[in-house]
C-alpha cells in the first residue's frame, strides 16, 4: 500500500538518504536547511509509515571475487514452492529471488566466481524444474531515482 503523505521535504530527504545513507543528520539538515529536529522527525515517520525500511550498504560484488551475475529462471511446479523458496533463499550466492506470475515461478539474480560456479549454481537449481540462465553484462540502473517524474508517477 502507498503512503499518499509524503510531503517535497520527505521526497529530498529520500533521495539524499538513497544517494549516501551515512549521511548524518546534521548533513541532511543542513541540505535541506531545516533543524535537526525536524529531520529527525521526518525520518521516524518515514520509518513508522513503512516508507524507509532499512539504509544499506552497496557492495561492489566484483570486488568481492564474484565476477559473474545472472538471472535464473526457474520454471517448477507452484505444489514445492515453499521447498523451493527454502532453498533458494539458503544460498549465500542469491542476491534477489522474486516470485513471478507466468509460465517461471521464481526469477533469481545469482552472483559467482566463475563460470563452472555459476554452472554448479544452475545445476543445483535443476532438480526443481526447467532453469533458463541469462548472464548480466551490465547493469546501467539499479536503484529508483526519487526525482520529480517519479513523484508524479506516485498520484
Amino acid at each position: 500500500m502507498a503512503y499518499s503523505s509524503l510531503t517535497e521535504l520527505d521526497w529530498r530527504l529520500l533521495e539524499l538518504l538513497r544517494q549516501d545513507g551515512r549521511m548524518s543528520i546534521s548533513e541532511l539538515a543542513s541540505r535541506l536547511g531545516r533543524s535537526r529536529s525536524n529531520i529527525s522527525e521526518h525520518l521516524e515517520k518515514l520509518q513508522d509509515a513503512g516508507v524507509l525500511s532499512a539504509i544499506s550498504a552497496q557492495v561492489d560484488e566484483q570486488k568481492l571475487g564474484f565476477g559473474i551475475s545472472a538471472f535464473i529462471r526457474l520454471q517448477a511446479v507452484s505444489s514445492r514452492h515453499r521447498q523451493i523458496v527454502n532453498v533458494v533463499t539458503g544460498l549465500a550466492e542469491v542476491a534477489e529471488c522474486h516470485v513471478l506470475a507466468g509460465a517461471e515461478l521464481l526469477i533469481i539474480r545469482v552472483v559467482a566466481r566463475d563460470m563452472p560456479h555459476l554452472r554448479e549454481l544452475v545445476d543445483g537449481l535443476t532438480k526443481f524444474g526447467a532453469t533458463r540462465t541469462d548472464i548480466i553484462f551490465a547493469t546501467v540502473k539499479q536503484q529508483l531515482q526519487l526525482d520529480d517524474a517519479l513523484r508524479q508517477c506516485s498520484g
